[in-house]
């Protein structure tokens, strides 16, 4: 069962550091949002439920996010932000087992709160600070295939906040 897990724990990382190389707000969230899915898939066969519902949160925090220019959203999005925050904190407080359970809440926190940005640049640089989280929980719940992308995925991350960022402020 690990080996089905990390196998659909790479194809999650796949995704995800495919997400920050996409030019575009919206594909970012879209490629963020299948690749958690596969994540939930991936913690649910190594038993490791507090990664898996913080991830199913995390989800339903980026499709608010992705959503945030509707009528309803628009209207109500400091309240959005805050009820979104408190179910994600609610979560990883309510499936704490030790220190290691923690890490996916703060990895959550700050990779979702990233989407609520409409500057790419903001959201590349608040999702890289959620990957060390990740990494440390997934090294500690045996995905080891996720801790290697994790790693992937900043190495990505810095890869297009040096494209989009770094170096097109150089060529302005």
């Amino acid at each position: 069962m690990k080996i089905i897990a990390n196998i659909v724990g790479i194809c999650a990382v796949i995704m995800f550091v495919l997400s920050y190389q996409m030019k575009s707000r919206k594909g970012i969230v879209l490629c963020n949002v299948i690749s958690r899915v596969l994540y939930v898939a991936q913690y649910l066969l190594l038993g490791a439920f507090e990664g898996a519902v913080l991830d199913i949160v995390g989800v339903l925090a980026s499709v608010l996010a992705q959503n945030k220019d509707s009528k309803f959203i628009k209207k109500y999005q400091t309240a959005v932000i805050i009820g979104v925050n408190v179910v994600i904190v609610a979560a990883g407080l309510l499936l704490y087992e030790n220190v290691f359970s923690l890490l996916p809440m703060f990895g959550v926190l700050l990779h979702t709160g990233a989407f609520w940005f409409s500057n790419e640049k903001k959201i590349r640089f608040m999702s890289f600070a959620g990957s060390p989280f990740w990494f440390a929980y997934n090294l500690y719940s045996g995905a080891y295939g996720s801790s290697i992308g994790d790693v992937m995925t900043m190495v990505s991350i810095g890869l297009a906040i040096y494209r989009y960022d770094i170096r097109k402020k150089k060529g302005e």
